[in-house]
């Protein structure tokens, strides 16, 4: 019954069902016809004990013929067990290539308001675990400018889903109206001062495809009484922010250091970055000025995210966009010295355990993994901790100390090279982020210390 969705508004409670023999002849039909990759148009998939059985049979039918090779269902919402059951099927046939656990929001008012309070949050950090434990990948949505959301309950949120083992992404939607949901109605809009504007509807890494193309516009949610115009401006620099730094790697392994061993929240070491004072660190005030400057842009009527014509002629997420100029100028040198140094900063306002070295250790390692056009060498990194492990484990949701082990970290940089910037930018940085691939593949070794060492 979520007023923002048009799925269920219309018939409510009642599901209906196909026959289950038409469903598997749908299948065979994939198969036979070699259809790579399936939308399931179920809002609740999981939430019958059928879905078991054709989850099963799909991936039986695919590992006999190869296809499909991706199926995509939305989650039941309640139904913890059986839901992962479904996935958990999915996932060890192949077929799964990422779970969506679809918050919306963790704050309790903006999801009465919503009508989604009768879904458990607890179900959902359940099954994160869950997946987490048995290593198939996560993705939360979470969406801008709920009824009820203010600017502090949304970072709060962000930084609680991420503490609670989401270190894979958030997706970070804007709110749009669509005409026959509830949200629509002049006098639901007006309870909750909710500003709408007329913007383009432009496809992430979409293009236009010709001159003759219908454009196609929607009611895009920029402000409400709970979170003012500035407070959306920030709240929607924050989640490019949040996504920049963490969920696209770049700075991943030194935020979770930090976090572990400090009484930091992720909120306090992101609002660091925004916060920042960009005569003292230029190149990380220019990131958030740039965020800033976008969330205010879609406020004025502008796309939703940001065009190049030189990359790919496609429009990116800006963070996505963030790291591809930072690469083209040669600029993420320079990042990565003002990161640590703000970061660094940040934690003396904290009591903070982080063994010396550690930090240094984990900012050279993330900055020599990530991919980059144009280098073909391999790389090692010397380091006086395992804090490759040690972050590998806290994603995978184990708590280990972090071990004074020295430590060589090779990058495989000969399996990743690009001589060409526009393959770079559709490989790594489009196809590559959902997936977390920005990173190189690496190999750990622990050098033994020997004689009276």
């Amino acid at each position: 019954r979520c007023t923002y969705c048009d799925w269920g508004s219309a018939i409510a409670a009642k599901v209906t069902k196909f026959d289950v023999d038409r469903l598997y002849q749908e299948v065979n039909w994939f198969s036979d016809n070699k259809i790579e990759f399936l939308f399931c148009c179920d809002a609740n998939f999981g939430m019958l004990k059928r879905d078991v059985d054709i989850s099963r049979y799909m991936v039986d039918v695919a590992q006999v013929s190869g296809y499909p090779q991706a199926f995509s269902v939305q989650n039941t919402k309640n139904a913890t067990e059986r839901a992962y059951e479904t996935q958990k099927t999915l996932s060890d046939g192949g077929l799964n290539k990422g779970v969506t656990l679809s918050l919306q929001s963790v704050n309790q008012e903006a999801l009465k308001n919503i009508k989604r309070e009768n879904i458990s949050l607890e179900t959902y950090f359940e099954l994160q675990r869950r997946f987490t434990e048995d290593g198939v990948e996560t993705y939360s949505d979470m969406i801008l400018a709920l009824p009820g959301e203010t600017y502090e309950t949304f970072v709060q949120g962000i930084s609680s889903i991420i503490e609670t083992g989401q270190h894979n992404r958030i997706q970070f939607n804007n709110l749009s109206i669509l005409p026959n949901a509830e949200m629509a109605d002049p006098a639901y809009l007006e309870e909750f001062g909710m500003k709408a504007i007329e913007s383009e509807i432009i496809n992430i890494h979409g293009s236009r495809e010709s001159d003759d193309d219908v454009a196609e516009f929607q009611q895009l949610i920029v402000a409400t009484r709970a979170m003012p115009l500035e407070d959306w401006q920030r709240v929607r620099a924050a989640c490019w922010m949040t996504a920049f730094l963490y969920f696209d790697k770049l700075f991943q392994m030194p935020l979770i250091l930090a976090f572990e061993h400090s009484s930091a929240s992720y909120r306090d070491l992101f609002e660091a970055f925004m916060d920042v004072n960009a005569d003292d660190y230029p190149v990380v005030g220019e990131i958030r000025d740039f965020f800033i400057s976008e969330a205010r842009s879609i406020q004025n009527g502008g796309a939703e995210y940001v065009y190049s014509s030189d990359w790919l002629g496609i429009y990116w997420p800006a963070d996505e966009y963030m790291y591809i100029q930072l690469t083209v100028e040669n600029k993420l040198a320079a990042f990565f010295d003002e990161a640590a140094a703000l970061l660094g900063k940040t934690l003396e306002k904290y009591s903070c355990s982080l063994p010396e070295g550690a930090l240094e250790d984990a900012v050279k390692v993330n900055q020599a993994l990530l991919k980059q056009p144009l280098i073909a060498d391999d790389t090692s990194v010397e380091t006086r901790y395992d804090v490759v492990r040690y972050c590998e484990n806290i994603r995978r949701g184990i708590r280990s100390p972090l071990q004074p082990q020295p430590t060589s970290v090779i990058m495989e940089r000969s399996k990743a090279y690009y001589d060409d910037l526009n393959k770079w930018c559709q490989e790594i940085v489009w196809w590559g982020n959902k997936k977390g691939a920005y990173l190189y593949s690496n190999n750990v070794l622990e050098k033994q210390l020997s004689g009276h060492f």
